[in-house]
């Protein structure tokens, strides 16, 4: 029988795990399409400690494995890890503050008219 977990992790500690690649996404997830304004809206919200959503994430291993691929823009030196959690809800936001935080070079996003920024 499954179980659920609703522990509340520090976004510092999921950032983390994102960038060491302990935490990827399930190939069936579509990709990273926020444009800009999204971005900027979501840091607004967590500037002003606004409630931004809960993050749903699945632990790998067991019967079924997916296909899995790192979040867009990360880089690994060598081989991509296999990872420990796949990121089922929240890819968006998780998506948007791991490459604000931790990327050296500008997010690549979009304005509204879908014309890349950055």
């Amino acid at each position: 029988m499954s179980t659920f977990d609703s522990t509340k992790n520090a976004l510092p500690d999921i950032i983390k795990k994102i960038s060491e690649g302990k935490i990827q996404l399930p190939d069936f997830q579509r990709g990273w399409v926020w444009n800009n304004d999204h971005v900027l809206s979501l840091l607004v919200s967590i500037a002003r400690s606004f409630p931004v959503g809960a993050v749903m994430l699945l632990e790998t291993g067991g019967d079924i494995r997916f296909q899995v691929r790192p979040i867009e823009n990360l880089t690994f030196n060598g081989k991509v890890p296999e990872p420990d959690l796949l990121i089922l809800d929240g890819q968006q936001r998780l998506t948007s503050l791991t490459q604000v935080l931790t990327l050296d070079t500008p997010v690549q996003t979009f304005n509204e008219k879908g014309k890349k920024i950055g």
